[in-house]
């Protein structure tokens, strides 16, 4: 969704058309069952601050570091920041609600010291092989002195869909995929609260910007299939806010995209990526179907420290 994805650039920049933003008329994480999905961000450590906001999940952890697969213009654009000199590096919380004392900038809990790693091919800015990768050490810590294991225990990584053909074979065996694929989006938006009288909390608005952000994880249903083009690995999924339903928006972006696999459990098969300008009819992400995706996300697994996973990618895809 490109108001979703520009919706990132708020920092930076007025919020222009399109993007993957905050998830809307969606139901908050409460019971945290999906604790593997996290909150991405920028860090300034001078001042403890949070911004240039994305989701992400967690796609592999070992001995010495922890990986996010998230959205390569959230990673684009946190590597310009600290090229810039206006983050230090990239922070990563999997806390349900990460408004700390009522707050949305407070980086007290997101471990930082990640380092971000773009697809370096993707069709810039949104959709296609929009994959990037933050490299954590696993020694990383948090303002108060955790690492990831220390604040969240033993975290599972998601599974990648299994093969190139997964998502393809899925939508072609079943007769009418409009109506019978359904998929989950979870993320930390962006944006404004609805006005919802007595309530305190609610989803955001699609029309917030990067700088209110709205960082509880919030899970969105009912995403039903649109369309699958595997040739430039873009899945096309249809919400209709408009009435009501569930759907992502701005700070949604590199959140994942789920299928509950009656095999398999869940699969992720999409991250967000773009979508219509008013995050209300269409989300769009690439859809893993291509043998460039696995070779960029098999790099988050190579033995070594963050170095090692920067020179995979380099040796892989560099020119």
């Amino acid at each position: 969704m490109r108001t979703i994805v520009l919706g990132l650039f708020a920092v930076v920049c007025l919020v222009v058309s399109s993007g993957a933003g905050a998830i809307t008329f969606g139901e908050p994480d409460v019971n945290n069952e999906y604790p593997n999905v996290a909150s991405v961000r920028g860090i300034v450590e001078a001042q403890n601050l949070a911004r240039i906001s994305c989701s992400g999940s967690l796609v592999h952890r070992d001995a010495e570091k922890v990986v996010i697969l998230t959205a390569a213009h959230c990673t684009d654009a946190w590597a310009g920041a600290i090229a810039a000199g206006t983050i230090d590096s990239v922070g990563v919380s999997f806390d349900q609600n990460n408004q700390v004392n009522g707050t949305t900038t407070n980086a007290t809990f997101y471990v930082r010291g990640g380092v971000p790693i773009s697809f370096p091919a993707k069709d810039a800015p949104f959709e296609k092989f929009d994959y990037g990768l933050v490299v954590f050490p696993a020694s990383a810590e948090n303002a108060v002195g955790q690492t990831v294991s220390e604040r969240w225990g033993a975290l599972t990584a998601v599974q990648v869909a299994p093969t190139v053909g997964y998502l393809s074979d899925l939508i072609a065996g079943v007769s009418n995929p409009t109506q019978a694929l359904s998929f989950t989006a979870v993320g930390y938006g962006t944006g404004e609260k609805f006005p919802i009288p007595g309530e305190e909390t609610g989803p955001a608005t699609p029309s917030g910007t990067n700088n209110s952000t709205f960082l509880i994880r919030y899970v969105a249903d009912g995403l039903t299939y649109n369309a699958h083009n595997p040739s430039n690995d873009v899945l096309r999924l249809s919400m209709n806010i408009a009435k009501g339903e569930e759907g992502t928006c701005n700070g949604d972006s590199g959140g994942p995209i789920f299928y509950e696999d009656q095999s398999l459990g869940r699969v992720q098969v999409s991250l967000v990526s773009g979508g219509d300008a008013p995050c209300r009819a269409t989300n769009t992400g690439p859809g893993f179907s291509r043998h460039e995706a696995f070779a960029f996300i098999a790099c988050a697994r190579v033995e070594g420290d963050v170095s090692a996973v920067a020179s995979c990618v380099d040796d892989r895809f560099g020119s």
